[in-house]
């Protein structure tokens, strides 16, 4: 069932139209109360309320792994996509002419990394193209084949939300026994998502998006069987059994356990993870099944409206139900998104396509306030 409207939880003034999710979440009213109590702990940092924040780190694996349906033992905070994948690609190798399957147009933080492992192993990029239809998932099977060494995906295309079935591709990759990692940063917090159906060796999130936490926060699932790892950087609390610091160096030898052990390092920020913690409390509250169907409601009138003036859309089927691109059979006119912005209507235009990602602050008509200005600069 929708949700009502939640946009008495944000701080969204009059005349702004904000569709720009799956580019920047604003912050819940809370989440800022939390980030404000955050910052009094470095003003003070001799507050006995410091100490907290290694139970909130706990609260944050704990709230990430319930939505992807793992345990806190599973999820590292990694802050950002980039260096959790540059700790996936750490530990994954391919064998020399082996092929790593990515997506054309794949976004560059789970790219670059994959392009060096390539040359690093002597194995090469298999690129899937996009289709007229936007039918990744059958491109992908068919690239997967004896001379796949690794598989690394989104969860749906970060440009028009067109999406993947990761079920079906991640069953092929355990067939053949391919390790499969998954950049799920336009997904988890707003779609369901479960690791026991995908069963990735890897997950990944940036949070500053559809999980409502500020900048520089992440999280990285990684699997059992991949959790003796070695991590990108060596710091005291991704080591195990360590002495304390008051009388020793703290040294260890050996790793924590689980997934902690892939923590970046200063990962016990005072101030990222109370907002954290605050957001994903929400979106655990809200259930992201009723977040997807009630965003579903929005992008469909997006899909509607848009196609009424030309745009081509991904079909409804496969599409996600919270973002959607517009793409344009005709070059759109210089400075169209600043135009747009001027109007107070925000969008992005990424790869060619205007992406509209509203959320549960959104209604019907800001989507008819976007189309109202796309109109007026379009077909004027």
């Amino acid at each position: 069932m929708p949700l009502a409207s939640q946009k008495h939880l944000f701080d969204i003034p009059d005349g702004i139209t904000y569709l720009n999710c799956a580019a920047q979440s604003p912050c819940l009213k809370a989440s800022a109360e939390a980030g404000r109590r955050g910052i009094a702990r470095k003003l003070h940092p001799w507050d006995p309320e410091r100490a907290n924040v290694s139970a909130e780190m706990e609260a944050c694996r704990a709230l990430f792994g319930g939505l992807v349906g793992a345990t806190a033992e599973d999820v590292a905070i990694t802050f950002s996509t980039s260096y959790a994948v540059a700790a996936a690609a750490r530990n994954l190798s391919v064998g020399k002419g082996q092929e790593i399957v990515v997506l054309e147009g794949q976004f560059p933080s789970n790219y670059y990394a994959w392009q060096k492992c390539a040359e690093r192993d002597g194995g090469q990029l298999r690129v899937v193209a996009r289709s007229a239809d936007f039918d990744w998932t059958s491109g992908v099977l068919e690239a997967i084949g004896p001379q796949t060494g690794l598989v690394t995906l989104p969860n749906c295309h970060w440009t028009d939300g067109s999406i993947l079935d990761l079920e079906a591709i991640g069953e092929t990759c355990r067939e053949r026994g391919i390790p499969l990692v998954v950049d799920a940063t336009q997904s988890i917090g707003a779609m369901p998502t479960d690791i026991a159906r995908i069963k990735p060796d890897y997950m990944i999130a940036s949070a500053y998006k559809w999980l409502l936490c500020p900048d520089m926060m992440g999280f990285m699932y990684v699997a059992p069987h991949r959790q003796d790892g070695e991590p990108v950087e060596d710091n005291h609390q991704g080591r195990g059994s360590a002495p304390s610091m008051e009388y020793t160096p703290g040294y260890s030898d050996v790793y924590a356990p689980g997934a902690r052990r892939f923590d970046m390092g200063a990962a016990d920020s005072m101030i990222h993870l109370p907002m954290s913690a605050m957001a994903l409390e929400r979106i655990v509250d809200w259930r992201t099944e009723e977040i997807q169907s009630s965003l579903r409601v929005l992008t469909d009138r997006i899909a509607e409206r848009a196609e009424a003036i030309g745009f081509v859309v991904p079909p409804r089927e496969r599409r996600v139900g919270h973002f959607i691109g517009l793409w344009p059979q005709k070059p759109l006119p210089d400075g169209l998104i600043d135009s747009l912005k001027a109007r107070g209507v925000h969008v992005s235009l990424r790869g060619g396509a205007i992406r509209v990602s509203p959320y549960l602050f959104n209604d019907t008509a800001d989507i008819d306030a976007l189309f109202e200005a796309l109109e007026q600069l379009l077909l004027a």
